[in-house]
């Protein structure tokens, strides 16, 4: 019964959201910023407006990272939308308290409601988020489907980046799928948490269908007992790197 309760609260611990504000740990934040800031680089050697953030397994926090990159990029005054297309197991509306009923992406696709009239606006956090819809039979088919790719490219026209909350791309192929249809993927790696393997495997399985990988992000590092001149420390701080 006690290892039953610790694990539930360990799961509960990893489903929370921690979102960047000015309570939160310097470190944090600039690891954000740090984020932002290799983007805005890259863009001027490509267009990177269109981003599918993913992890190799469930639990890593891509989601926490998506809503982050997002709220971090609002505060240059750029437009955003934040997508949540984990249309198996979707989490942002509980993280940003939407109703789970709310019009969703499977909405817009089905032609029951349009975008405009789906997005909720986030004044506070400078951003605005399209929540899931109604969980679907068939994410993949939806996700890699023509009028996803007309939703996106009308998308293009209103908002300066578009960040893509997808599955873990080892688990499914959701990840993978839509890819294909924006300008690349940020890989999300949790610190002591995922192996080598199912890394390399959620690489591969990106870059098997022509996913661009754009970096990676090194999550939840503990950097509270590594000395700040161990390298590792840096690495929390400036976690953005490529693959």
């Amino acid at each position: 019964m006690k290892l039953g309760k610790k694990k539930q609260k360990a799961k509960k611990e990893n489903r929370s959201l921690h979102i960047i504000s000015a309570a939160a740990p310097f470190q944090y934040v600039e690891a954000y910023k740090s984020l932002r800031t290799n983007l805005n680089f890259m863009t001027v050697n490509g267009d990177y407006k269109k981003i599918v953030v993913t992890s190799s397994i469930p639990e890593e926090g891509k989601s926490n990272v998506a809503i982050n990159l997002a709220v971090t990029l609002g505060e240059t005054d750029k437009r955003v939308l934040l997508v949540d297309c984990d249309l198996r197991k979707p989490i942002l509306h509980r993280y940003l308290k939407i109703n789970r009923r709310s019009q969703g992406l499977t909405s817009v696709l089905s032609g029951e409601a349009t975008l405009e009239e789906s997005v909720v606006s986030f004044s506070d956090l400078k951003i605005e988020v399209l929540v899931a819809g109604a969980v679907p039979p068939n994410p993949a088919e939806i996700l890699g489907s023509k009028k996803m790719e007309a939703l996106i490219s009308e998308m293009e026209k209103t908002y300066d980046y578009i960040i893509f909350d997808a599955p873990p791309v080892s688990v499914v192929t959701d990840a993978a799928v839509l890819g294909r249809l924006t300008d690349g993927a940020v890989l999300v790696i949790r610190h002591k948490y995922v192996t080598i393997e199912s890394v390399k495997l959620a690489k591969q399985n990106l870059e098997s269908v022509g996913v661009n990988i754009i970096g990676s992000v090194l999550n939840r590092f503990d950097f509270k007992g590594v000395a700040k001149d161990n390298g590792y420390y840096y690495s929390y701080e400036y976690n953005y790197q490529h693959v």
